[in-house]
């Protein structure tokens, strides 16, 4: 008698415990529902890197917006670092009650310090290219649960923002079969405008890591004009592909290792904040290799 008892209120803990797991199932996918309405983009701009790249070490988006951008938080939460590290430069994370904790990564300044509370879509910080970046860009970062060193609770943000952000392709090695390519266009006369027509002629080969976001930036051009004056249809470019770029007619130079934007000033004959203004740099922060123009 007393073993049928047993087996009795067993099963029925069984029965329970199959209907908690369902019913929680149900809950979560529907919760990940949910944040794709509730939740909202920490900066508007163009992600120029994936989740999962770089072999798989890749464990967010990055979102390429101009200088200024504030970054704000896609919901409420408690802040719970607020530091400058070497690698994610000055960073925010944030946990949220629905159970997530976000990173906003490589700001120019913060705004908010560890232990404070936060409303959804409150200002964070600037959007920056601090620790290592070779950008002006956001990486953000969802994990499900607590933050860890390994990033082993990492999950795609785009399954909350995949409706909401333009995408732009890094160039990856052309034997990569996950990465389009597409085929140059020629340059017809028809194409030619007045910023052309005052503009010098460059072409330029792309290395693998560019992006018309990135080349836009460097040359001072929009990305809509590179598009043009190569017949590009969509966002995708590749190692080795050669593309035409009009630059205005000015002095043109190539930033060396050492140079900073006071020395190139005294070279040039020119001010600092000159530089500063056309090139649309808001920092005293260049790169090697990078073109910048240079009125005479």
């Amino acid at each position: 008698m007393q073993s049928r008892q047993n087996l009795f209120v067993c099963m029925i803990c069984i029965f329970i415990g199959l209907f908690l797991v369902v019913t929680n199932s149900a809950r979560a996918e529907s919760h990940i529902k949910e944040l794709e309405h509730t939740w909202i983009q920490p900066v508007q701009g163009t992600i120029t890197d994936t989740f999962g790249t770089r072999n798989g070490k890749h464990k967010g988006i990055d979102i390429a917006a101009p200088e200024g951008a504030q970054i704000i938080s896609v919901s409420s939460g408690l802040v719970v670092k607020s530091y400058y590290s070497d690698t994610y430069g000055h960073v925010v994370f944030i946990q949220h009650p629905e159970g997530y904790e976000t990173v906003y990564a490589h700001l120019r300044e913060r705004n908010v310090q560890q232990g404070e509370k936060v409303a959804k879509g409150q200002v964070l910080g600037i959007i920056g290219n601090t620790g290592v970046s070779t950008g002006t860009h956001l990486h953000f970062e969802l994990h499900k649960g607590e933050w860890t060193f390994e990033k082993e609770h990492a999950v795609d943000p785009l399954f909350v923002f995949n409706e909401d952000v333009k995408h732009t392709v890094y160039a990856e090695d052309s034997g990569n079969d996950s990465v389009e390519t597409n085929a140059q266009g020629s340059l017809s006369e028809t194409t030619t405008d007045k910023h052309e027509e005052n503009s010098q002629k460059n072409v330029i080969t792309v290395v693998k890591g560019d992006t018309l976001w990135r080349l836009s930036d460097t040359f001072n051009v929009s990305v809509s004009s590179i598009k043009k004056w190569n017949n590009l249809k969509n966002d995708v470019i590749f190692p080795n592909q050669e593309l035409t770029i009009f630059i205005k007619n000015s002095a043109n130079y190539v930033v060396q290792p050492g140079d900073t934007i006071q020395s190139i000033a005294a070279e040039f004959s020119t001010s600092p904040e000159a530089i500063k203004k056309i090139n649309d740099i808001t920092s005293e922060k260049i790169y090697p290799e990078q073109v910048l123009v240079i009125n005479k």
